[in-house]
């Protein structure tokens, strides 16, 4: 019996985004109630799930982020830190970065996780990547968010070149759209698909 290659995803953890809603204070950086920053509490997760490889996407202006995950992660060698030089066009520039590393990894599907929800379990995270196990794996699966796609997302390599053409500040959210019933609702705890991006959610984020 011929078999192809397994399949490889990808994690893309989207963190170069201004968070201009919480300034002056910057999300990302931002620690609990133990000290941990927000994003290293969500590359925890993701680290511990069954993604092949991680892709943290940063800007080229916070140089704070990057260097809290070099001191976390240091040396990790499934952990990839690409600067997204347009970042400042939007959410799309961030994504396109990271899909065209991914791709430079030999990904078959990608998984595109946001910065500030670092609740996403790695039980979750795997129950997405598992979609893309399956014999006949669906374009894009994501959280059943009240019965709509939330985040995180992960995307077949037959849409990564759509992926890489998103303009403005949108991502893959038109993508999503436009499958309409295609793409997968995976069962996920509602607690769990929380983003911290204002400054009430910072000081609740601090209680955890």
């Amino acid at each position: 019996m011929v078999t192809g290659p397994a399949p490889s995803t990808v994690a893309i953890i989207l963190a170069a985004g201004r968070s201009s809603r919480t300034a002056p204070a910057h999300k990302l950086i931002a620690t609990d109630a133990s000290g941990q920053a927000m994003i290293i509490r969500t590359l925890t997760s993701v680290m511990a799930s069954t993604a092949t490889q991680a892709v943290l996407v940063v800007s080229p202006d916070l140089p704070a982020i990057k260097q809290s995950v070099l001191d976390a992660f240091p040396d990790h060698p499934s952990l990839h830190i690409c600067t997204a030089e347009q970042a400042a066009l939007g959410l799309s520039a961030s994504l396109r970065t990271g899909v065209e590393q991914a791709e430079r990894l030999g990904a078959s599907a990608v998984l595109v996780c946001l910065g500030d929800m670092p609740l996403v379990s790695p039980r979750l995270l795997d129950a997405l990547i598992a979609t893309q196990n399956e014999a006949t794996p669906p374009p894009a699966a994501a959280p059943d968010w009240q019965g709509r796609p939330g985040n995180p997302v992960i995307w077949h390599s037959s849409l990564f070149a759509a992926l890489k053409q998103r303009e403005g500040d949108q991502g893959g959210r038109s993508l999503l759209k436009a499958l309409g019933t295609a793409v997968r609702l995976v069962p996920a705890a509602q607690e769990e698909l929380v983003d911290f991006d204002t400054p009430e959610r910072l000081a609740a984020y601090a209680r955890l």
